[in-house]
């Protein structure tokens, strides 16, 4: 979990690749992506230099250009690259989010099976 006072300390540590949900809890495609997030988090779980993070943007305020009117928004910050994050427009699919972070991944991911 990412909030206003660590965004900077997490997802704009340009030693590691960051994958960045933005929500809200009221959110109904949230609370449906919510399991299938988790999902993908677990995958990557220990790929050290891969985040996979979200924030509440009801009580947390993302800083420009991570920032969003609509919810849920995913957003990948490469390392090194944190100032061009690149904004996800696929489906919900567990099999789809885990392609768009093996495309954009600069770290490492050697080591964690893919999904078939």
């Amino acid at each position: 979990m990412v909030v206003g006072k660590t965004f900077k300390k997490i997802v704009l540590d340009n030693s590691k690749d960051v994958l960045i949900e933005l929500y809200t809890l009221w959110c109904e495609h949230c609370k449906e992506l919510e399991p299938v997030y988790r999902d993908l988090a677990s995958r990557f779980k220990d790929v050290k230099q891969l985040v996979i993070a979200k924030m509440d943007i009801t009580t947390n305020e993302a800083p420009h250009p991570y920032t969003t009117k609509e919810v849920p928004k995913i957003y990948f910050a490469p390392a090194g690259k944190k100032r061009s994050p690149i904004m996800y427009n696929g489906d919900w699919k567990l099999k789809t989010l885990e392609k768009f972070v093996r495309d954009h991944a600069t770290v490492s991911l050697a080591g964690v099976k893919q999904e078939l």
